[in-house]
Formats: structure tokens, C-alpha cells, sequence
């Protein structure tokens, strides 16, 4: 089973919680004033009662904290839009136990099914509507008993009451809480202009708009019969809209079917006696959208899943296939590199005795190292593509810097790149497989001298700056500073994955393989843009056991 990761919860300071307990008072006098209709004196009860929805979704987000708010959204709603038809004690009881029930209910499915703003998960909205239905159903029961235990109304209505009472919640709820997670994120961006949706869909959202509102003409026009009998014609409108957007696109428009339906039934005036049979299909309609919706998205997000698993597995099989390509390489390099020393070692000898210039002798000595360390390299890379192991063993960071900088000086003598050094004194040691950390150093070196050569900046200060501080407990940080360009958005979202390069010669496997020897030592490599211009590499190696008090060896 494929699971999105739950959307977190919102922190609430206690000036966001007030302004959060402000903002539901006002919303749900509003939502209960625009639906108090067709009541049932003195329950009160009404076709649909979308502050209901409301009150699970303010507890959703903000948490135990809100229910003194939803008690008192309550309270305020019967003394101003239901005209207190009871006692101030029934009504302040009663509303106790609604808050209780909802609360309770809200905080079950938060913290045992973790459902927050998004419902991005498998299942999520079947397990709200099915606790929210329990939940309606104990409401009903506490807040219509109620009133008949207090001898307000008879009791041989009560299952009947309970019916409606019972609709009418979870249509409420169904309705307005799934698009209240699902839209809360993202009402403010449209209102902003961004992401709005191309033309093509634009049309697609206005003929699918159309279509509800030919459907309720049809329905409830002027060619409609008594009973309603085209009321299924709804659901077609509702079924293409969830199937082509999902859950968002399922709760809007059973929030705008809704609200439609509503005033058509009040435009035509529907009777108290049909309007208990057009709330059970208001309820099935919704419901219908909803779990089509959720399926919906569920598969998109399924394919979603698939499509990076598969685009993840490529790039797998191509580091493998990387991988055995270099091993190789590295194998068929080794003969040519053994022979290079070989000659070299014996034109040294030649030189030394035929007694020629010291330079030339000190010039074949350097290519002898040079010969030897490209062997070093290519024997470390060889195992680490094949094992993932490496030589560890304390290393000076100083010394590793200072190393690492010789071998890229002709790459920064070319590029005519200056560097420098910021060391923070007595850093400790690092346990480190000196070979791979160099070749790291020195990719970032190279890379760091491209970006600043492409610039043409030039001035006194170092356009390259390599650093070192200690990090976090046990680990020594290493920065790459360069005043390039920077890195533009889209290559700084890829710029570690393999075969991603802007190089026109490159493999775009030098900053994978970094990456990857750095995680095998335990640290990480991270890189960001610096804000006055220019690219910052950063990456980290564990402290030598032992080595936390000592000095480094300048």
C-alpha cells in the first residue's frame, strides 16, 4: 500500500489561536444563518448544517484548544440566529455535549488516523466520514433525547427527528469539512495569481459548471414535474468532475451542487414532507463524489509513486552500469600507469647518471609522484565503485586543504583563479580516506574555478575560499566558496542526481560520486546559493575517535 506523508499540523501561537477562535465565530454565524431553514421548532433542525463540518475542522487544525470556541460559536448561534427556542440551561447543556462529541471526534481521527489539512492519504476520507457518521448519530441522540427527556417533544417522533437530524449533520459535514483540508492551502495562491489553471482546463471547469447548472434546471426549472424525478441527472455532472480532478475537484463542486440544490429548494419551495427524501439524495450524491474523488486521487498519486520509483531504478541501473565501467577503466589504466612510472623511474636514473641539470632530475621527480598518485586514485576509486570501502584512517584537515590546492593549482593558474584559505585553528582530526576526500576537494575545486572563470570577475579578494570550522558535535565542516554566477533553480534541484550536467563535455557523475563518498564517511554534502552572488559547497567528515581535544599540526 502507497501512503503520502500526513500534512503537518499547524502551529498555533496564542495570538494565531485567537485570531484563529475570532475567525471561526464569525464563520460559523455566518454558515449557520445562511442554512437555518426549514427548522423543526424547537430541535431546530435543519436540511443541512454545514457549521457542523466546521467544527470538525477547526479541531482538526488547532486541537483541543478550540472547543471553548466551538461552545461558545454555539451558544451565540441559538441566542442570535435560532432565537433561543429553549431554557439558557438546555441550550448551554446541550451544546456541551455537541462540542464533547464533535471535539472528541475530531481529536480521534487527528491523532489515531493523523487526518489533517490535505486528506492526502489512502483512506482518509473514508475514515472521516465513517467516524463523523458515528459521530452525528451520538449527537442526535444526546441533543434530541435531550429534549425529550425535558418533555419538549413527543417521544414517538424521535426516531423520525433522529433521521433528519442525522442527514442533515452529515451532509454538513461531508460537504464542508473535506473541501475546508482539501482547498485551505491552496484558496490563497489562486487569490494571488499563481497557478491559475491554463485555458484548455478553464474551459473544461466552465462547461463542467454548466453542466450542474443544467442539471438543477432540469430538476427544478420550469419543465420539471412535482417529483423530481430527474434528481440522478446530478450525479453525471459530479462523477466527470471527480474523475478528471480528483478529490479537489470532487469537494468543490459537491460544495457548489450544494449550494445550488439548497436554492433551488427554496426558489421552487420545496414541502417539509419531500424534503426529508431530497436530503437522503443530497447525502448519496455528495458521499458518490467524495470516494470517487478520493479513488481518483489515490491513483494519480499511485502513478505518481511508480513513475519516481522507475525514473530512480534508471538512474540505478545507470550508476551500476557506471560503476563497472569505471572499475574496468581503472583495471585496463593500471598497466599504462605502471609502465609510465616504470619510464620515468628510468629516465631519472638516466638523468642522475649522465650528471644533467637539477631541474630536469627535480621535474622527473614530480612526474614520478604525480604517476604514483594517479595509480593511488585510480586503485581507491576501483574499490570503492566495487565495495564501497575505504581507507580510514585520522587525517589534518589543514593538510588536506593544503594538499588538495597543489593538485588543483594548473587548473587554477589556467582559469587565472585565485584562492585562499580559512582554517579555524585547532580543529581536530578527522577520520578520513585521504585519496577520496582529495578527489572531492579537488572536484569542487575545478567546478568552483569554472563558475568564477565564466564571470570574468577579477579584483584583489580570492574568488575561490576554501574553509574549515568545527560543525556540529563530532564533525568538521569544509566549505567551497566561488563568486560565480550562482546556481539557477532547476540545476540546484538536480545538482547531485547522476548524468545531470551543464557542461557540454561533461558526465554529470563529478558531483554524484562526491556526494556519495562523503555519505559513506558519514557526513553530508550540501550546496546553496550565497546571497552577494556566487555558490557555497559544504560538506562534512566525522572527528577521529580521540582526536576532539587535540590540535591540529599546522
Amino acid at each position: 500500500m502507497i501512503f503520502a506523508a500526513p500534512a503537518p499540523r499547524i502551529p498555533l501561537s496564542p495570538a494565531r489561536l485567537t485570531l484563529l477562535s475570532a475567525a471561526y465565530l464569525v464563520a460559523h454565524l455566518f454558515l449557520d444563518w445562511v442554512s437555518f431553514f426549514h427548522e423543526v421548532p424547537p430541535l431546530n433542525i435543519t436540511p443541512w448544517n454545514p457549521p457542523s463540518g466546521l467544527i470538525l475542522t477547526v479541531v482538526l487544525i488547532g486541537g483541543a484548544r478550540l472547543l471553548p470556541a466551538v461552545w461558545l460559536a454555539l451558544t451565540l448561534a441559538d441566542a442570535l440566529v435560532r432565537g433561543m427556542p429553549v431554557g439558557l440551561g438546555t441550550v448551554l447543556l446541550s451544546n456541551a455535549g455537541i462540542t464533547l462529541i464533535y471535539g472528541g471526534a475530531a481529536l480521534f481521527l487527528r491523532d489515531r488516523f493523523r487526518i489533517g489539512p490535505g486528506l492526502g492519504r489512502r483512506g482518509d476520507v473514508a475514515r472521516l466520514l465513517g467516524v463523523t457518521a458515528v459521530a452525528a448519530a451520538v449527537v442526535g441522540a444526546v441533543y434530541i433525547g435531550l429534549f425529550v427527556a425535558l418533555g419538549l417533544f413527543p417521544l414517538h417522533q424521535l426516531p423520525v427527528m433522529l433521521l433528519r437530524h442525522w442527514t442533515g449533520e452529515v451532509i454538513g459535514i461531508a460537504v464542508v469539512t473535506p473541501f475546508l483540508l482539501v482547498w485551505g492551502g491552496r484558496i490563497m495562491p489562486l487569490l494571488r495569481g499563481r497557478r491559475l489553471p491554463p485555458l484548455r482546463r478553464a474551459i473544461e471547469v466552465g462547461l463542467q459548471s454548466a453542466a450542474v447548472a443544467l442539471a438543477l434546471w432540469a430538476d427544478f426549472g420550469p419543465l420539471a414535474s412535482d417529483q423530481y424525478e430527474y434528481f440522478y441527472i446530478l450525479f453525471l455532472p459530479l462523477v466527470w468532475i471527480a474523475s478528471r480532478h480528483g478529490l479537489p475537484g470532487a469537494t468543490l463542486g459537491a460544495l457548489a451542487t450544494q449550494i445550488g440544490l439548497i436554492i433551488a429548494m427554496q426558489e421552487v419551495g420545496v414541502d417539509a414532507d419531500r424534503m426529508m427524501h431530497f436530503q437522503m439524495l443530497m447525502l448519496a450524491l455528495t458521499v458518490t463524489a467524495l470516494l470517487l474523488g478520493a479513488v481518483v486521487s489515490d491513483r494519480w498519486r499511485s502513478e505518481a509513486w511508480v513513475q519516481a520509483r522507475q525514473t530512480e531504478f534508471a538512474h540505478a541501473s545507470r550508476l551500476t552500469e557506471a560503476g563497472e565501467m569505471t572499475a574496468a577503466l581503472a583495471h585496463e589504466l593500471n598497466q599504462p600507469l605502471t609502465a609510465t612510472m616504470s619510464y620515468t623511474r628510468a629516465a631519472r636514473k638516466i638523468a642522475q647518471r649522465d650528471g644533467v641539470s637539477a631541474q630536469l632530475a627535480e621535474t622527473l621527480d614530480k612526474a614520478v609522484a604525480q604517476a604514483e598518485r594517479a595509480d593511488r586514485v585510480m586503485r581507491s576509486l576501483r574499490d570503492f565503485v566495487r565495495k564501497g570501502e575505504s581507507s580510514r584512517q585520522p587525517l589534518a584537515v589543514a593538510g588536506l586543504i593544503a594538499d588538495s590546492l597543489d593538485l588543483a593549482g594548473p587548473v587554477l593558474r589556467q582559469k587565472d583563479v585565485t584562492a585562499a584559505t580559512e582554517v579555524a585553528v585547532g580543529l581536530p582530526a578527522v577520520s578520513a580516506d585521504a585519496i577520496q576526500v582529495q578527489q572531492v576537494l579537488l572536484n569542487l575545486l575545478r567546478n568552483a574555478a569554472e563558475a568564477v572563470s565564466t564571470t570574468g570577475a577579477t579584483g584583489k579578494e580570492p574568488q575561490v575560499v576554501v574553509s574549515a570550522v568545527v560543525a556540529e558535535p563530532g564533525f568538521v565542516a569544509v566549505t567551497v566558496r566561488d563568486r560565480g554566477p550562482g546556481l539557477s533553480e532547476i540545476v540546484e534541484r538536480h545538482l547531485f542526481s547522476p548524468f545531470i550536467t551543464t557542461k557540454d563535455t561533461g558526465m554529470g557523475l563529478g558531483l554524484s560520486i562526491a556526494r556519495s563518498i562523503i555519505d559513506a564517511h558519514g557526513g553530508t554534502l550540501t550546496a546553496h546559493r550565497l546571497p552577494e552572488g556566487g555558490t557555497a559547497f559544504r560538506f562534512t567528515l566525522p572527528v577521529a575517535v580521540g582526536a576532539e581535544d587535540q590540535e591540529e599540526k599546522e
